[in-house]
């Protein structure tokens, strides 16, 4: 992994993951799956997968209030199967927060469509870019909410 992390993504500030106890991570890529779970277990936290979005909504659905936050990806086994999952967490009341994590956010265009669809619109807290995570490993926390 390279030293050198962004500091900023289209303008916006890059943090650290929140000090999250329990997370459920959605994603049926095992590469990025294990980058996310890897920076989450670094910080401390338990980590649960989910490898499809049906799967993800069931957990959320027995086991929302287990978790403090849900970190999903929009493109998996259909086009936007994530962003039931994002539905799912909010028409569920979890309380806890929301993360997403796309490739749509690697371009100037795409980030500001992302972050008004998936900020605004379906209250994520935090997007991920995944070209960091291609490239050298890092998993960038841009916050959108508060």
């Amino acid at each position: 992994m390279s030293a050198d992390r962004p500091s900023r993504w289209f303008g916006l500030a890059v943090g650290q993951s929140p000090a999250f106890k329990h997370v459920l991570v959605v994603d049926d890529n095992d590469f990025y799956a294990q980058r996310l779970t890897a920076d989450l277990t670094a910080r401390g936290a338990q980590v649960q997968r989910a490898r499809t979005a049906a799967e993800g909504m069931a957990l959320l659905e027995r086991h929302g209030a287990d978790f403090d936050a849900v970190v999903t990806d929009i493109s998996m086994e259909t086009e936007l199967a994530g962003l039931k999952v994002l539905r799912k967490a909010r028409r569920c009341n979890f309380r806890g927060r929301v993360a997403t994590a796309t490739t749509a956010l690697d371009s100037r265009v795409g980030f500001t469509v992302n972050r008004f669809v998936l900020g605004v619109l379906h209250r994520s807290d935090y997007l991920i870019p995944k070209k960091p995570i291609d490239k050298d490993g890092h998993v960038l926390w841009l916050q959108i909410r508060d």
